[in-house]
């Protein structure tokens, strides 16, 4: 097992029942990753020295990858199983800060997912001129 490098508020990914994340996948190997929120507050998950490895989807391919930051529009495959990048946020509680990187989001925004802002206060923003921009498709104030 290797967990030299695991913050005490990791968490696991793998096939043994006593991991925090439970992938019931024969190319999952039993602790396969894990999975911390960097001091920025973004998701970083890295391999475990697994046998079939963890794959990072980004920019149209699959990369073998041992430590990476989530991005919005990430996917992560551990082995051959693929899983939802939701669910790895959700390993860490409702109430957590937890965000994707925004580097890798559409328009640069980065992905709270919304459950975890309920309870935050919605901001009130009123446009006096609105209108649509044509490149974001955002609304936005026009002058």
């Amino acid at each position: 097992m290797y967990h030299s490098d695991m913050k005490p508020d990791g968490k696991t990914i793998g096939r043994a029942g006593t991991c925090d994340l439970v992938l019931d996948h024969d190319s999952v190997s039993r602790i396969h990753a894990q999975i911390e929120v960097s001091d920025e507050g973004y998701l970083a998950v890295q391999d475990q020295h697994s046998s079939n490895g963890t794959f990072l989807h980004r920019n149209g391919r699959w990369i073998r990858s041992l430590k990476v930051i989530l991005g919005t529009q990430d996917r992560i495959r551990f082995g051959e199983h693929e899983v939802p990048l939701d669910q790895l946020v959700n390993l860490f509680g409702k109430g957590s800060r937890v965000q994707l990187r925004e580097g890798y989001s559409v328009r640069g925004k980065p992905l709270l997912f919304d459950d975890m802002l309920a309870d935050l206060p919605k901001p009130k923003i009123v446009l006096e001129h609105p209108r649509r921009n044509p490149l974001t498709g955002d609304i936005e104030e026009y002058k």
